[in-house]
């Protein structure tokens, strides 16, 4: 029988980091196999691999306050960022999202979302 794999979808700060992990360590407990989605330049990605697990970046960045350029091309790099999640889900078999907030979590989730992973 093969491990059931969890995706913790969470970053960008310890609020939603530690309880991320915190979930992924309870879920290791239980027999799953664990993996996380964040960001490469945030707290995640140094943090996340000290604690054993695999994590999976895509590039995702926020809106406000971040000129009229980047608000012009929001909706082109949300859709590259919803494409690569769908494809770290399938790549990793996943069964189940959890997503604890942070710039990763609305493009896996809606990822997760359209490929029917709860």
């Amino acid at each position: 029988m093969c491990k059931k794999t969890l995706l913790v979808m969470a970053g960008g700060t310890g609020g939603h980091v530690f309880p991320g992990l915190a979930v992924a360590q309870r879920m290791r407990e239980k027999g799953w196999k664990v993996s996380w989605l964040g960001t490469k330049n945030r707290m995640e990605a140094q943090l996340v691999p000290e604690y054993g697990y695999d994590i999976d970046f895509i590039d995702v960045v926020g809106v406000r306050g971040n000129g009229l350029k980047t608000l012009l091309m929001a909706p082109m790099h949300i859709l590259k960022s919803f494409f690569s999640a769908r494809k770290i889900l399938k790549m990793r078999s996943v069964n189940l999202v959890i997503g604890m907030g942070g710039f990763a979590s609305g493009p896996g989730g809606v990822a997760a979302w359209s490929l029917g992973i709860p």
